[in-house]
């Protein structure tokens, strides 16, 4: 190396700014702020996101092959609607990768990722305690999360993390409401406690725990949205 020249790494190139449009519209997608149905303009978008259409249009494009929005010439796009065929698919998909994660992470999980799944489970107690959805929530995708990367599967995390996309929608659109119905809260705290036990004893039981742990959700979702009227959200 010649004398007073230093060895550099490269500087990350910042995202773009049709990257940072993408990821915002994404996750209002992913947490239902836009229900479906919902029209969406690219010049209204731009105007509160504080930039032009072309990002905007980029992302959506990148959005409607993701099948999040359907693009609407001259229009804009609308947001999908998730019937409950849809629901139950994704339910199912989910279902099939969660036992797959668990069953692995029954091979892989260390003491440390059983001491973070108790965490999230005693934070899930607190949150069926003070009624409280959102900490419910986080607790539920931080049990899933840790069994997911105790498996250590790359692969596998990039399709739940899709799937988990979905989920989420689902979840926003219709379990906030379903916190408040009788007996689901503690239905799914029981059923997360019982999936951490049977981790902790590395019984194979987890898996079929974990598949109608997700089944029974799926079951209950159809059955509020029967009870609303609701065929698609």
């Amino acid at each position: 190396m010649s004398e007073g020249v230093l060895a550099l790494a490269a500087l990350e190139r910042p995202p773009s700014q049709s990257q940072l449009v993408y990821d915002q519209l994404r996750l209002a997608l992913r947490n239902a702020q836009f229900g479906g149905g919902s029209l969406l303009t690219e010049s209204d978008l731009a105007r509160q996101l504080g930039v032009s259409t072309t990002p905007v249009h980029e992302a959506m494009v990148r959005l409607a092959s993701e099948g999040f929005v359907e693009l609407l010439p001259r229009r804009g796009a609308r947001v999908v609607r998730l019937t409950i065929r849809d629901i139950e698919e994704i339910l199912e998909v989910r279902e099939g990768l969660e036992a797959e994660v668990t069953r692995l992470a029954l091979e892989r999980m260390t003491t440390d990722d059983f001491a973070l799944m108790a965490g999230h489970l005693r934070q899930g107690q607190r949150g069926v305690e003070g009624n409280d959805y959102a900490a419910f929530n986080a607790a539920d995708i931080g049990l899933h999360d840790c069994i997911a990367q105790a498996s250590n599967n790359q692969r596998l995390l990039r399709m739940l993390a899709e799937i988990r996309v979905w989920v989420q929608r689902i979840r926003k659109a219709t379990m906030e409401h379903q916190f408040n119905l009788p007996g689901r809260p503690e239905k799914a705290q029981h059923e997360h406690a019982e999936l951490v036990e049977a981790m902790r004893h590395k019984d194979r039981r987890a898996e079929e725990i974990v598949r109608r742990h997700i089944s029974s959700l799926k079951e209950d979702i159809v059955a509020y949205m029967a009870s609303e009227g609701l065929d698609s959200i």
